[in-house]
């Protein structure tokens, strides 16, 4: 599943990183990711940024995304995986 986007700008040094575009909504097993102990967390993560999406209707997303499209040269996905699916223990998915 595809949970953002990085937007890269070539520099004399290498690639830098310009911008980051997240989607609207993140599951569970994701957020779990950024959390080292997820029971005891007030799961907030995302939180406050898919509020300002909301309120802008999209439309600072369409503003990152266009930026992207104007000024880098690599724009890589940020993926995930379906952890809940395999009905291991492990319940946080692996990010790439």
């Amino acid at each position: 599943m595809v949970v953002g986007l990085v937007g890269y700008c070539e520099t004399p040094r290498g690639l830098r990183s310009l911008t980051t575009v997240w989607a609207a909504h993140l599951s569970e097993e994701v957020r779990r990711r950024f959390y080292k102990n997820w029971y005891r967390s007030k799961k907030k993560a995302f939180t406050k940024y898919s509020k300002k999406l909301a309120q802008t209707k999209g439309g600072s997303m369409e503003r990152e995304l266009k930026r992207m499209i104007k000024y880098c040269s690599v724009i890589r996905v940020i993926a995930h995986t379906q952890i809940r699916k395999l009905n291991l223990r492990q319940k946080k998915a692996h990010i790439m």
